[in-house]
This record gives C-alpha cells, structure tokens and sequence, in this order.
C-alpha cells in the first residue's frame, strides 16, 4: 500500500485536477439511488456522452422504480438498442420488479442487499452507495485499474483484474476520509481523458512526479539513446 503521504499527493492532485476539468453529467451528484441505478444500467459498457440522451428519455419516462417495474419492455429495448447490447432492457426491467417485490420499490442501501438485485455486480453496487446514499465506497473500472496500475505498478495476476479482490481492497485503501464521490468521478474522468490505454497524455498529467510508469518510461527512453 503506497505511504499516507504519497496516497494524500495522489488525492490532491487528482482532484485539483478533476475540479477544473470534470465533467457536468445529469446523474452526477444526485440523492436519488434511484436514477443512479439507472445510470448505471445505461453507462455499463457505453460512453458517458452516449448515454445522456437515453438517460434523459428514460428518467422523463419512468420516475420511480414503480413505475420502471411497469415499463414497456419493447420501449426499453429500442432505448437500449441505440446503445448496443440491447439485452440490458431486459436486466434493468427485472431489477425494477425485484426492487419492487423485494424492497418495497426502494433502492437497498447496504452491498449485500444490492447484489441480489438482477443485473448489479460489484462496481454498480458501490457507485449506488457512493454516489446514491453518499457513503464511503470504491468504484473499480478498467480505468481506475490502469490509473492505480501505471502510477503504483499494482499487479494483478487475473485474467479479469475486475475480479482481483487485492484489486478492489488497493482501490478502498486509497479513498479519501470525505468527498469519496469526487475522488471516484475523478479517476473516472481522468482515466478516460488523461490516463488513456493508447497514448496516455503523460506530458500533461499532473502526477508525472508521483507515477511510477512515467518513471519507467522516462528511464527506458534514456536508455534507448545512451
């Protein structure tokens, strides 16, 4: 686990960072866990900016998980189908019906009640408590993974890193006392804008000083021309 002093530099830095860069989407900062689980239904293997449309649409459409459970699935269906992978109608259509005959139509509160749910797995689970009921929670992503992989060289025998529970208690250890739904927006943000999988913008990143992958580089890049 990085020292506390090099774990508080990363926050800093990211978010000083994300507050001058982040993104302003409709299901950020929101107290409705509600219209974040169907964020997530929506953002899972999408991008951000395709999403806002059908997120618009959807919410417009159904404002509560009720109301959800009563949804037309063939609408749902053409909604997910602009997104690809139109099978996520069906999933989402079930956890609203689950939500409903198991919860009373609100949306769980603790992790374990929250994986029962169709459709959610451990990532939607945890955004739902951060960014829903605004409690202390990591979310891990295939960026947030690269980002923690490049600046720590945190390793991860598994062929699905996702699925690592190092991985997810590495992302947990490093999660600020408060503010934990910025940090996590921010490692989102800046994994899909700075920390790229192909041609990371190492020359702009703000933790050049502190990322280890950088250093490598650098070292290599040396070698190459001594």
């Amino acid at each position: 686990m990085p020292a506390p002093a090099h774990k508080d530099a990363f926050a800093e830095l990211l978010l000083e960072w994300y507050f001058e860069n982040r993104y302003s989407y409709p299901w950020r900062y929101t107290n409705n866990p509600f219209l974040v689980l169907v964020s997530e239904f929506l953002l899972q293997q999408t991008k951000s900016d395709d999403a806002v449309e059908p997120y618009k649409t959807l919410i417009g459409s159904y404002r509560s998980v009720e109301e959800l459970a009563e949804a037309d699935i063939s609408f749902l269906r053409e909604l997910f189908q602009r997104l690809g992978l139109f099978y996520r109608a069906g999933r989402l259509l079930s956890a609203a019906r689950f939500i409903v005959s198991e919860y009373g139509g609100l949306v769980p509160s603790t992790i374990e009640e929250l994986l029962r749910i169709p459709g959610v797995g451990l990532y939607t689970a945890n955004a739902v408590i951060c960014f829903g009921f605004s409690r202390r929670a990591a979310v891990v992503d295939t960026n947030v993974i690269r980002i923690y992989s490049r600046v720590f060289q945190l390793k991860s025998s598994y062929s699905r890193p996702r699925q690592d529970r190092r991985i997810w208690e590495f992302a947990d250890s490093m999660l600020p006392d408060h503010g934990c739904a910025d940090f996590n927006y921010a490692l989102l943000d800046f994994g899909r804008l700075v920390c790229r999988s192909r041609n990371p913008r190492c020359s702009d990143c703000p933790l050049q000083k502190l990322c280890l992958y950088r250093k490598t580089s650098n070292q290599e890049s040396a070698e190459a021309y001594a």
